[in-house]
């Protein structure tokens, strides 16, 4: 995945008690939390930054068993292949790709020492974040055709 920019769009955090997490972050960070809505699911959607600044979103869940831990997504141009190139590196995959409602594809792994990573891949495949430029998270995207080219701060510099 040369020249990409596999940044941590996305993080998940489990919660025993969704409501005092909630206030927990709501109160240490300033973080603002909307309800999913959707059935069957207890999930907050959460918002980091501000129109101004933004910052790197995620979601809270009701947690389900013990084990669960917080879990930060990269976003990847390819899924497939970042779940291969964890497992070529060292690492496992724990939770194949599986498709996210009108958002795209995600997976989660383990580095060698057993820390959870999670992969996603957008539905819009198309579009990538530049060095650089806003994005996602306030964005200027670029088309993939684009995506494989150096910016100029990678420029020889082994990027």
């Amino acid at each position: 995945m040369e020249n990409e920019i596999n940044e941590i769009s996305h993080f998940e955090i489990p919660a025993k008690d969704p409501d005092r997490l909630r206030k927990f972050y709501t109160n240490v960070f300033g973080w603002k939390f909307k309800n999913s809505a959707a059935q069957n699911l207890q999930y907050w959607r959460i918002t980091t930054g501000t129109k101004h600044l933004p910052g790197v979103n995620g979601g809270m869940y009701k947690k389900g068993s013990e084990n669960q831990t917080p879990v930060n997504y990269v976003s990847t141009p390819d899924i497939n292949e970042s779940m291969a190139e964890i497992e070529r590196a060292g690492g496992h995959i724990t939770v194949g790709k599986k498709g996210t409602a009108e958002h795209g594809w995600t997976a989660v792994g383990t580095d060698p020492e057993g820390n959870a990573i999670g992969l996603f891949e957008s539905q819009d495949r198309g579009l990538f974040r530049e060095r650089g430029k806003q994005s996602q998270s306030g964005a200027a995207r670029i088309k993939s055709k684009q995506r494989h080219n150096q910016t100029e701060d990678s420029k020889g510099k082994g990027f």
